[in-house]
């Protein structure tokens, strides 16, 4: 009776273990319309300063070329992976339409929305930037951050 029990036990065990396995390591599979991406690190400062937690969006310049936006966020080295489709790690290379977002500390109504300047938010950049197979960083220094 026991030894019934621990197999039964051990059968579970080995299926939970599969289930997980499973179901939590997948990747959604890749579009067979995704060209071949290459790495591409993106730095952001400000000055001197480097910028952790800075929001990084790049669409492409020209959406009949390339639908294949990418997007990151910098860490404590003010550097960003760049992931396409917010799955797949390295970009279409190509040009890009790069736009910055950085938001402040404390949700104060009078604060304003991104730390970043207007000039480089989403809908108002006209920052671009090259992507190609032979360069995988590329650093962008930004002008007037407001504190």
């Amino acid at each position: 009776m026991k030894k019934k029990f621990a197999i039964v036990i051990c059968v579970a065990l080995i299926v939970f273990v599969e289930f997980q396995l499973f179901s939590c390591s997948r990747v959604p599979k890749r579009p067979d319309d995704l060209p071949p991406l290459t790495s591409c690190v993106v730095s952001v400062t400000f000055g001197d300063e480097i910028m952790e937690g800075v929001g990084i969006l790049m669409t492409p310049e020209d959406k009949n070329v390339n639908k294949w936006s990418a997007g990151g966020i910098t860490n404590k080295e003010g550097k960003a992976t760049m992931i396409t489709s917010a799955v797949f790690t390295g970009v279409v290379p190509g040009k890009y339409i790069i736009s910055f977002k950085k938001n402040g500390e404390s949700v104060d109504m009078n604060a304003p929305p991104s730390l970043i300047p207007q000039k480089y938010i989403t809908g108002k950049s006209k920052e671009i930037i090259d992507v190609t197979t032979d360069k995988s960083e590329y650093v962008f220094t930004l002008e007037g951050l407001k504190n």
